[in-house]
């Protein structure tokens, strides 16, 4: 996969290199280098999202900054960069991968010399499961234990959410104007009709589209507190307009 990327311009000043790739399914990944402050600008166009792009800025293994850039908006791109980690791990420049450091899991390609040297002198009776640590010191080789790695695993999605103040800010805009419109038509169709029935019938409706407007358009989680409060005034007033009206 080294020789499919291509060098080409930088499109960010201040950066000073560039390659770019387009995978076998059409998706066209950038990455872009500033060497005097260690940044790493990577990009992942989806083709089946109709080319929707996303990047992240990572500084020395940390990423600084994360964003849906067809928006314009931050964004968690975690599981948008992730799943082309392999193809991120061969880019051809060795101090790109260094300041990325092990973002989204993208490593070096692992290349069998020493270590495959020292594996073939071991023990017979030493298990695959089990390697010889013997040699590691040597070699410069760090073995991560079980603890490290989920404790890694949970700092790397930790990173990838955000914070609560970050994550109720990307929120808070779309839920607002779900709340409103949902207010707003709710009344609307209260004072045409004058039948809680109808009105119920209609919360719920809405409940169920501002469910979807998140999953489908959005692409985040369902906020649940959102839908259940639409649902829960819907069958409210549709009781009440069954049962007393």
């Amino acid at each position: 996969m080294k020789q499919v990327w291509r060098k080409q311009k930088p499109r960010t000043p201040g950066f000073i290199r560039a390659f770019t790739m387009e995978t076998p399914l059409g998706d066209v990944l950038e990455a872009e280098f500033n060497f005097h402050e260690r940044l790493v600008r990577l990009a992942v166009e989806i083709k089946e999202e109709k080319g929707r792009m996303y990047g992240a800025t990572v500084k020395n293994g940390t990423v600084q900054v994360e964003k849906d850039i067809t928006s314009g908006r931050a964004y968690p791109v975690f599981r948008k960069i992730w799943p082309f980690r392999e193809y991120f791990s061969t880019l051809p420049d060795k101090d790109m991968l260094a300041c990325i450091g092990g973002a989204y899991e993208i490593y070096p390609p692992f290349v069998p010399d020493a270590q495959e040297k020292v594996r073939s002198q071991r023990h017979p009776l030493e298990s695959a499961l089990f390697p010889s640590t013997r040699y590691d010191s040597i070699f410069g080789i760090v073995r991560e234990t079980r603890f490290q790695r989920w404790r890694r695993e949970r700092r790397e999605a930790r990173e990838a959410r955000g914070s609560l103040w970050l994550r109720f800010k990307r929120r808070v805009w779309g839920d607002l104007q779900d709340v409103c419109m949902g207010v707003g038509f709710g009344c609307l169709v209260y004072y045409l009709y004058y039948d809680y029935v109808v009105l119920g019938l209609t919360l719920g409706v809405l409940g169920m589209t501002a469910g979807l407007l998140d999953f489908l358009v959005r692409k985040r989680s369902v906020l649940m507190t959102k839908v259940l409060s639409f649902l829960s005034f819907g069958s409210y007033f549709f009781y009440n307009g069954y049962v007393y009206f």
